[in-house]
């Protein structure tokens, strides 16, 4: 599903060529370009908008429930027995951060795409591009986010592995 919505990115990306807000000025033929893909560029960002809804529903609700159901929980459980579980804790802190960022950056992405949806691309072609082009900036960073996320989430693993393997060699005491 994540591919899915990744390569629906890239299709408006290759509608909308290779102009940039940053270089050249666009030419007619690029112009022209967005004015006719105009009609099916949006119904292909619509499309990507309601499914990167659902998408970031569904995640950060996993994401959160990660944080508040399994490590927090288990942290405090593992310190009210009196076990060191300061690097679970911080491993812990780090992801709540990361989660916010997420939920930060993709806030701002979401902004930015609906943003381009209002703009009339066959009115204001460069208008349009330039938000799309903004809008796969701030995606790009929801992606990062996630593989961030995903990060700690191993770092957490191999961080319970080692508190498990030495709070068992200490004979069920840390």
């Amino acid at each position: 599903m994540i591919a899915g919505v990744f390569v629906a990115v890239l299709v408006p990306a290759m509608l909308l060529a290779h102009a940039s807000a940053q270089s050249a000025p666009m030419t007619d033929e690029q112009i022209n370009r967005i004015r006719t893909n105009c009609v099916s560029t949006k119904n292909t960002l619509t499309q990507l908008h309601a499914s990167d809804a659902l998408l970031r529903v569904n995640r950060g609700q996993i994401y959160l429930s990660m944080t508040t159901k399994l490590m927090s929980r288990f942290n405090a459980r593992a310190e009210s027995n009196r076990a060191n579980a300061k690097d679970l804790v911080s491993v812990t802190e780090t992801y709540g951060s990361a989660l916010l960022n997420f939920q930060n950056d993709y806030k701002t992405y979401e902004e930015q795409l609906s943003s381009a949806l209002k703009i009339d691309c066959s009115k204001e072609p460069v208008a349009f591009y330039d938000a799309v082009a903004s809008a796969r900036v701030k995606r790009a960073q929801v992606h990062n986010d996630v593989v961030t996320l995903h990060q700690y989430i191993d770092t957490y693993k191999l961080t319970f592995d080692a508190f498990a393997t030495d709070f068992a060699s200490n004979g069920g005491t840390n």
